[in-house]
């Protein structure tokens, strides 16, 4: 059996006791069942991990000593930064899940003219629960650094910087017909020298981009590309982009 692994931010430094949050603390006793005296891996989310021996079961307050501790070095060939619509709960919560499976790094949810949701103040319980999906989602599929959610944004107040800051980015159309994995080929011989690329992914809403829409991110230095001869839900894109990057560059 694999040695379970779970994430919590903001651990003190170099911590010799890890006292664990309730809702991992109910997982830990009541859904994998642990005992005491398992060994368990804690990371932070950047990097550094923990071996956890498991001291104290109670259900509620978990805690366990510190006996391994270490830094993961390996990083991906690509920072994967995905924007994507505020959308139906079921629709965005998909995105997460699969999103953190498939490598995405950084998760930016906007608005735009046509996406279902229109308002960017989200409640603090809604945030909680996103965060948990993309902390649930890292540990099943064994990530090392926890993927970042942004806040939401408004897609036409989207800064020029924040693009300067890419070494590439790319907006799905199906007006386009320049495939993806063709705009791909060039980062593959032209990575950076320590092997780190930057891509920024945008897919659009249920009713897509407007002209306008697209017009403004190509001015910000995106490239459109299509994703093949079928029309894709907007929740499906979302995933297929940056799987599809992980495929050519990871």
């Amino acid at each position: 059996m694999s040695i379970q692994r779970f994430f919590i931010k903001d651990l003190p430094p170099n911590p010799d006791v890890i006292i664990f949050p309730p809702d991992i603390a109910h997982q830990i006793a009541h859904v994998l069942r642990c005992e005491a005296g398992e060994t368990v891996v804690v990371l932070n989310g950047d990097g550094k991990a923990y071996h956890v021996e498991l001291n104290e079961l109670d259900g509620k307050s978990i805690r366990g000593k510190v006996i391994l501790a270490g830094e993961e070095r390996f990083r991906a060939a690509h920072e994967i930064h995905l924007y994507f619509p505020l959308s139906k709960k079921e629709k965005v919560e998909w995105i997460l899940q699969k999103g953190t499976e498939v490598g995405v790094s950084a998760f930016h949810p906007f608005i735009s003219q046509r996406s279902l949701i229109q308002k960017i103040d989200l409640k603090p319980s809604k945030i909680t629960r996103w965060e948990a999906i993309i902390r649930e989602a890292a540990e099943q599929s064994g990530r090392i650094f926890l993927p970042r959610l942004k806040c939401p944004i408004d897609l036409g107040k989207l800064i020029e910087n924040e693009m300067i800051m890419m070494d590439a980015s790319f907006v799905a159309s199906i007006d386009e017909a320049f495939p993806f994995r063709d705009a791909l080929l060039p980062l593959v011989k032209n990575q950076k020298e320590d092997g780190r690329l930057k891509i920024a992914l945008f897919t659009g809403p249920e009713g897509g981009f407007g002209p306008d829409e697209v017009d403004s991110l190509r001015k910000l230095g995106c490239t459109t590309v299509s994703l093949g001869a079928h029309i894709l839900r907007m929740e499906t894109a979302a995933i297929v982009m940056p799987a599809i990057i992980t495929h050519l560059i990871g």
